[in-house]
């Protein structure tokens, strides 16, 4: 009876050990880095480089032969919202489109756009 109840409580720890590992999928993750290249467009935005994607984090942005240091600040279930106040410049990224939204000054398009995510 003893030797029962424990086979019953191991396996259940091994059950909620399994569902905690396939619920966190960055457990084990060291290095996410994601870059977006975005087609032809009237910005000239080519590239965005996301090393860190937490808020108040700096991510650079290609736009044409030039390169911005713009800050993260706002990162949640369904966008990456970057931002710089002196260039007037907002840049939203949707998670789950190729959709990238930009406004510079009083000027909003929204860019179709490649996302390629490296894991380590």
């Amino acid at each position: 009876m003893h030797k029962k109840i424990i086979n019953n409580t191991v396996g259940f720890v091994f059950v909620i050990l399994m569902f905690f590992l396939s619920s966190c999928k960055d457990v084990f993750l060291r290095f996410k880095y994601q870059t977006i290249e975005c087609q032809e467009n009237s910005f000239d935005l080519r590239k965005i480089s996301i090393k860190n994607d937490k808020v108040g984090s700096f991510v650079d942005v290609q736009f044409g032969n030039f390169y911005h240091k713009i800050e993260i600040l706002k990162n949640d279930m369904d966008w990456i919202l970057l931002g710089n106040k002196k260039l007037d410049l907002e840049v939203g990224i949707r998670k789950d489109s190729e959709i990238v939204e930009v406004r510079l000054k009083n000027i909003i398009k929204n860019l179709k756009c490649k996302k390629d995510v490296f894991r380590m």
